[in-house]
């Protein structure tokens, strides 16, 4: 029988899964979401349990979904799928990530969606957002210089890659079109986005 287990810690919510299927999993969190949205609401989540051993990587983007629909901030998120690489897994997000809301990934991080600018993204690889960046975004977050950020409008707070950390200037005027930023010679450097 399926089961998730939720305990309160350091002010965050850690959800354990056990013994049971994605389509189980969503319909047990939607109800206990329902039966108290203003506990879980802005709540910072965290997934542990051997359970997340047997979903497929998209099963677990579902759960997150469901999490970031009810309002949660995602935190710490793994993503473990059957075949998974050492190297971690890429997430993928069909949403918005609104204002405070804060996401990890062990790969790289494919957002469709818009990135409002109190929100923070990190990444152990690359950062596509299909949308409006305007929050904090670091890509290759444990050190990885060769990793990129790209957006189909780049107006972010603050960027890093790896080590290196860039601002936009007060005055800077935002032009709407595709953009990258990479690291080349220690700095970080952005240029619009043209396909090779």
């Amino acid at each position: 029988m399926a089961k998730v287990d939720i305990k309160g810690v350091n002010k965050s919510l850690v959800f354990v899964f056990t013994n049971g299927s994605g389509e189980e999993y969503e319909t047990i969190l939607k109800n206990r979401f329902e039966s108290n949205r203003q506990l879980f609401e802005g709540s910072p989540v965290s997934f542990q349990g051997e359970g997340l051993q047997l979903l497929s990587h998209a099963e677990v983007v579902a759960l997150q979904r469901l999490c970031l629909d009810y309002g949660m901030v995602l935190h710490n998120i793994h993503t473990p799928s059957r075949g998974a690489k050492a190297s971690g897994e890429d997430l993928f997000i069909y949403r918005t990530l609104r204002s405070g809301q804060k996401l990890h990934s062990e790969g790289s991080m494919i957002i469709w969606g818009n990135v409002h600018e109190s929100s923070e993204i990190t990444a152990a690889k690359d950062i596509i957002v299909l949308g409006r960046l305007d929050g904090t975004a670091h890509a290759g977050c444990y050190g990885d210089v060769d990793s990129t950020i790209f957006a189909l409008n780049l107006a972010p707070k603050q960027i890093r890659i790896g080590d290196k950390i860039s601002r936009a200037p007060g005055d800077y005027v935002k032009h709407p079109v595709p953009e990258m930023a990479y690291v080349e010679g220690g700095n970080i450097c952005i240029k619009d986005y043209s396909p090779r």
